[in-house]
């Protein structure tokens, strides 16, 4: 705080009196309150233009210097009084009143402390450019030896590592697979060979739904008894037969696709 108060008791930066105040190296009951304010007025006048931290400052302190004289001389009615102060004696009340200049003197530290690092970082500028020619040569040159029938090999090599496509196509709603379509078709291989395995029909699956078609398309055969089904044990392949004399696969057709009568 720039500006200064000349009194019969002290003379020195504001913020310095109020420091001494706490402290007890001057007497409150000597500090004319009203001569300082008269000095502050009288500095502002001299100034060209207002400055609004040095005016704050001086609000906050000299509001301090008042609240502390006030309650040394004027009697403090119990009645009236804040609870923090009700069993305080009028020394003990001034102490918890400068706690307030214990504030004010750490924000202001911290706010010098800040003011000087931002200017002590504002001298520091980030690179931005690569590294020097003089780094460069001592760099090594990795595809010096690699030719471009290289480049083509490892990207062949990468490409075909990847297995995922690049663009995601869980929005794309799956193409349903008919049962109906998977039973002509079982129908019509078992036919031909009279045997199968589910295995085998599971090889030609391109999807799992494709795959769950296909499964249920034999139940549906099973059911209406036109192969007969054996497994071993649970978990072990599934053996289809055809049974010759079973009944004829009709379908009704809808709009959609064609269901199983």
């Amino acid at each position: 705080m720039s500006y200064r108060v000349r009194i019969d008791s002290f003379e020195g930066p504001f913020d310095l009196l109020l420091h001494l105040v706490s402290r007890r190296k001057v007497d409150i009951g000597s500090i004319s309150v009203a001569q300082i304010v008269d000095q502050y007025l009288a500095h502002v006048d001299g100034m060209e233009e207002l400055d609004l931290d040095v005016a704050s400052d001086f609000l906050l302190v000299a509001s301090t210097l008042l609240e502390i004289k006030a309650s040394a001389l004027l009697p403090r009615d119990p009645v009236e009084a804040d609870a923090g102060f009700e069993e305080l004696s009028p020394d003990e009340a001034r102490d918890v009143l400068v706690k307030r200049l214990i504030a004010y003197k750490q924000f202001k530290n911290a706010a010098a402390a800040l003011a000087a690092r931002f200017e002590e970082e504002g001298r520091f500028h980030p690179r931005f450019c690569g590294p020097g020619e003089e780094l460069l040569a001592k760099t090594p040159d990795y595809l010096a030896r690699t030719t471009i029938d290289d480049l083509g090999t490892a990207a062949v090599a990468a490409f075909a590592r990847r297995k995922a496509f690049l663009l995601e196509s869980e929005h794309i709603a799956a193409k349903p697979v008919a049962v109906e379509a998977c039973a002509r078709s079982i129908r019509r291989a078992i036919a031909e060979r009279k045997h199968m395995m589910f295995s085998e029909i599971l090889a030609d699956s391109p999807s799992l739904s494709a795959s769950v078609a296909a499964f249920l398309a034999v139940l549906e055969l099973y059911k209406r008894m036109m192969v007969k089904i054996d497994q071993d044990g649970p978990f072990r392949d599934i053996s289809i037969d055809l049974i010759e004399e079973g009944a004829a696969l009709e379908f009704e057709e809808d709009e959609e696709r064609g269901r199983l009568r």
